[in-house]
Formats: C-alpha cells, sequence, structure tokens
C-alpha cells in the first residue's frame, strides 16, 4: 500500500530553471512550440511545476533556449488554450491548478466561509470578476456616472407604453393566465407564437421543441447541468460572454478557449481541440458575438457544424442580439443550417423588449426538452406567468416587429455617435470595430496600455467602462474594452468618448515621459 506524506510537510518547488525541463530536438519533424509544449505539459500534469509556479517571460526563455520569442509565444498559447497556464497582471504567466489528478500529499482540508455562504475554493473558481455582472446591473441606477458599461436596453426604449395598452385590454380578462400558475415548459401559447417566429427565420421548430426560460442564463445553466459532469471540458471563444465563463466555471467545467477573429470562432483551431480533448460542449455566440459584435462566416459555420457532427459534440448558439441588426439582411440563426440536431438554440427577450419581463426560450429536439423540464422544475418551477403571458400578447398582436424597426433605427444612430466620437477624440492607433449590429463595440488600446489602468484613469471623471479581462479564459484582454453604444443616452456618449480619448492621451503621456527619462544619461562629475 502507498504511503502518504504527511498533510502538514511541504510540497517540493522546482527551482532549477524552467528550460533545464525543455529538451529542443531541431532535427525532429515537430515543430519546436508543440516540443516546448509537451515538455511543460508533462511537468505540470507530474506535479513537477506545481499550480501557481511562475514562467519565464517568453522572451526570457526564448533566449534561455536560443529561439525565436514567438515560438515560445506559440507554446504559452498552447498550454493556456488547455487550461495548464495563465497571465496575471504584475504576476507574470503561473501554473494553474492540476485538473487532470488528484495528488492526496497535497490535500489540504477545505476551509469554509459561513459568512460569504461559499468555500474559499468555489468562489476562486468563479474568476477575480465574479461580482461583475451584478456590479453592471446596479450602475445603471448611478445617474452621477456615465456609463458605456451595461449591455441593456436604454431606459427611455423599454417599451413602457406598449404594455400598458396590452395590460389595459387583456388582463382583466386573462388573469388566470397572466396571474397563475402555468406549466413548467412554458404557456403554450408562447411558445407556438416564439416556434412561428423561429421557423420565419429558417428554423424547422415547433412548439414542443420550445422551454421558456426564466433568462439566458438559466438556459446555459440548465444544458451545463444536464450535460456535464464536474472536470469535463467545454470549449468557448476568446473573448466570450462573461456569464457564461461563470456559470460554466460554477459547474466545475474545465473551460477551453478558441481565439477569434473578424468572421467569428476560428474553426481552423477548432479541431485539433476536439481530437485531443473530447469536450462535451461548444459554447458559440455566432451572431454580433459578445464583446466583438463579430458575425461567424457562412463558410466558418459550416465548418462547425461539420466537426461538430464528426465529433459528435452539442453545440450551445446563444443568439441574444440576432434580430437587431443595422445593415442588410438579418442573419439566420446558426440552426437554421442545422440538419443533424447538433444545436441547441438559445435567445431571450430581454434585448429586444424589457430585461425585468424575465422571458427567455430555448430551442432543442424534443426528447432533451422534456429532461431539460425535469432539471427546471428543481430549481424554477415556473417562469414568471406575467412577463410570458405579457410577451405572448406582443407576439399575437404583431407589435414586436414595428418595436424592432425602431430599435435598429436608435442603436444604429448610437453607434455611428460613438464611432464618430472616437475618431474625433482617440489617438489613430486605438482599433475598434464597427460592429453591424448588438450592442458593442470591443476596442484594443495602444502600446503597453492597460485597459485596467484607462479604468482607474477614468473613475474620477464619472465614466464607466467593461476591461477586456473577464471575457477571456486565457489571461488575455490586458488591452482590450468593451464599449456599449445601446445604454447610454446620446447626449452622454460624446462626452464619455472625450474623457476616456483625454485619459488615454494622457497615460501615454506619462509612459513616454518616464521612458525618456529612463534614456537620460548619466552625468559624470569630473574628479579634482
Amino acid at each position: 500500500m502507498r504511503q502518504h506524506a504527511s498533510l502538514s510537510e511541504p510540497r517540493p518547488v522546482f527551482t532549477a530553471p524552467i528550460s533545464t525541463l525543455i529538451a529542443l530536438d531541431r532535427k525532429s519533424g515537430i515543430p519546436l512550440y508543440r516540443q516546448i509544449c509537451q515538455s511543460l505539459r508533462e511537468a505540470i500534469l507530474s506535479g513537477e511545476l506545481a499550480e501557481g509556479a511562475r514562467l519565464p517571460t517568453e522572451r526570457a526563455l526564448a533566449s534561455e533556449l536560443g529561439i525565436n520569442r514567438t515560438t515560445v509565444m506559440n507554446a504559452y498559447n498552447e498550454l493556456a488554450s488547455e487550461g495548464l497556464i495563465e497571465g496575471h497582471v504584475g504576476r507574470g504567466t503561473l501554473v494553474r491548478r492540476n485538473h487532470y489528478s488528484y495528488d492526496v500529499d497535497a490535500y489540504e482540508p477545505e476551509t469554509a466561509s459561513w459568512l460569504l455562504g461559499l468555500p474559499a475554493g468555489e468562489r476562486e473558481a468563479l474568476g477575480p470578476d465574479a461580482h461583475l455582472l451584478s456590479e453592471l446591473a446596479s450602475m445603471s441606477d448611478r445617474k452621477e456616472i456615465i456609463s458605456l458599461a451595461p449591455g441593456t436596453p436604454a431606459t427611455d426604449l423599454l417599451p413602457a407604453e406598449m404594455l400598458r395598452s396590452v395590460f389595459a385590454d387583456e388582463l382583466l380578462d386573462a388573469r388566470q393566465t397572466a396571474l397563475g400558475y402555468c406549466p413548467v415548459e412554458g404557456l403554450q401559447s408562447l411558445r407556438r407564437n416564439i416556434a412561428g417566429r423561429m421557423r420565419a427565420r429558417g428554423v424547422v421548430v415547433d412548439t414542443p421543441h420550445i422551454l421558456i426560460l426564466s433568462g439566458s442564463t438559466q438556459g446555459i445553466g440548465l444544458v451545463g447541468r444536464f450535460l456535464l459532469n464536474p472536470g469535463d471540458e467545454v470549449v468557448v471563444e476568446v473573448p466570450t460572454y462573461l456569464g457564461a465563463i461563470q456559470t460554466f466555471r460554477a459547474l466545475n467545467a474545465r473551460v477551453i478557449g478558441v481565439p477569434t477573429d473578424n468572421e467569428g470562432m476560428r474553426v481552423d483551431l477548432l479541431e485539433s481541440i476536439l481530437a485531443r480533448h473530447r469536450p462535451r460542449l461548444i459554447y458559440t455566440q455566432p451572431t454580433f458575438q459578445n464583446p466583438t459584435g463579430a458575425v461567424m462566416s457562412q463558410e466558418r459555420r459550416r465548418r462547425l457544424l461539420l466537426l461538430a457532427r464528426r465529433y459528435q459534440t452539442p453545440i450551445l448558439e446563444d443568439d441574444p442580439y440576432g434580430e437587431i441588426y443595422f445593415e442588410g439582411k438579418q442573419p439566420q440563426p446558426l440552426k437554421a443550417m442545422d440538419s443533424g440536431g447538433q444545436v441547441i438554440y438559445l435567445s431571450t427577450y430581454s434585448k429586444t423588449l424589457a430585461p425585468g419581463l424575465r422571458v427567455a426560450w430555448l430551442a432543442a429536439p424534443e426528447p432533451m426538452i422534456e429532461r431539460l423540464t425535469l432539471h427546471k422544475q428543481v430549481f424554477d418551477l415556473n417562469t414568471n406567468a406575467l412577463g410570458q403571458w405579457a410577451v405572448s400578447e406582443v407576439l399575437r398582436r404583431g407589435l414586436l416587429d414595428d418595436h424592432l424597426g425602431m430599435l435598429r433605427q436608435v442603436y444604429r444612430r448610437k453607434r455611428d455617435l460613438m464611432l464618430a466620437a472616437i475618431a474625433g477624440y482617440w489617438p489613430r492607433e486605438v482599433r475598434v470595430n464597427a460592429p453591424v449590429g448588438g450592442f458593442h463595440l470591443w476596442c484594443r488600446l495602444p502600446g503597453d496600455v492597460r485597459a485596467r489602468a484607462l479604468l482607474r484613469e477614468v473613475a474620477g471623471e464619472w465614466v464607466a467602462f467593461v476591461i477586456g479581462e473577464p471575457f477571456h479564459v486565457d489571461g488575455g484582454g490586458q488591452q482590450n474594452l468593451r464599449l456599449s453604444f445601446a445604454f447610454p443616452e446620446e447626449r452622454h456618449i460624446e462626452e464619455g468618448i472625450k474623457r476616456i480619448g483625454s485619459a488615454i492621451k494622457r497615460l501615454q503621456s506619462r509612459r513616454n515621459t518616464r521612458k525618456e527619462q529612463g534614456k537620460q544619461p548619466v552625468e559624470h562629475i569630473p574628479m579634482v
């Protein structure tokens, strides 16, 4: 029987240079970055490199190994995508917790915090920005702040008049339906109306394929509980929706990131992940992605469906912004191309009507809807009946399309206003997308300017935005920020952008001054 070390006995710490763990064979046909990746992976999985161990910078390791820095960068990116390492501002690149094996020698009793209601390890699993979503929700009440952060509809566009008319005309006659209990799977009339609208967008579904939810995040959680066991792997885009990252991590899933570009997920990088990891789920926002606003190209959508079918991996398509488009034709959902039943479709009325209604829905094969309904009733016996009835009446009366037409005009004007202000007030080196739908701009700051530093700089001027790091699972995003053009009033957009632009220029000026001071020659005083 194996003898285990004392629980109080310290773990051995690797003190030699990290480069001694890497043996490169330059005559091998295996690329050097893969050799580095394999050596470090083995050291991490064996415990030789413990959790929290700091890796050398890309430049330092490249110098020690006598190779190009890009080679080391590619190896680090590969390890980050596997969840083995992550970058931290001010701390460097660190080895993450070993999820692959359980080392009883390293066991330490868990210390529970009754005050916070979560064991410390679980709080850490949710990430350093676990409270960000609730903070964004509350920020809309702070009238003194010019907030470009919340991904919510503008207050003045919430359809209060429309809903007042619906309630005044119909609520008395519909009090049992609107104010009583309703089926766990949702009101039949609402499910029927949603199925009809989805068929108009090219998705072959009927009423039994629709499950009504209390918001999109509930749908992510339900699908996650249904498909995932602790330790299972989920593929997401990088960057991606913060709420999805937090939900999967709360379920103790390992989240693997696939980079994105202007055409959405880099599907060319996905197959190796599917072959190596066999993840249980792919989560994607192919249309007006949050936070980048990207739309996945048709070719990538076809390739994604092909890979999902080949590796028998279901796809959760999250589509909150699909009906908020500004140019051309409305994009079809990914599910409209799905002939094999691989795609679970998720959407919400929080962006198009009102988040307070708490009405979203999920479309999937009927057997899965039946199983998910059983899961749902454990946590949420009834989605808000009044909200369901109100949405159903809006759809029945044909009121939504005119409302959507108005939203598209207003949000397009706000987007253009924000882009024009950025062009006028920000340094030209800032890179900004120009989305054709959705709520957000995704920006990359120039040089070595970091989004956290910028947020601190503008906080004193009562401006808020969201930094890029929480949208990443690989430690990236330090130079990115997300701006919402949907929420702020038009009169605040230009002023907010102007203040951020001034702050960027101040940060650049300080850094340039420090660099110049660092280049100053030392004055030599002659000896007498």
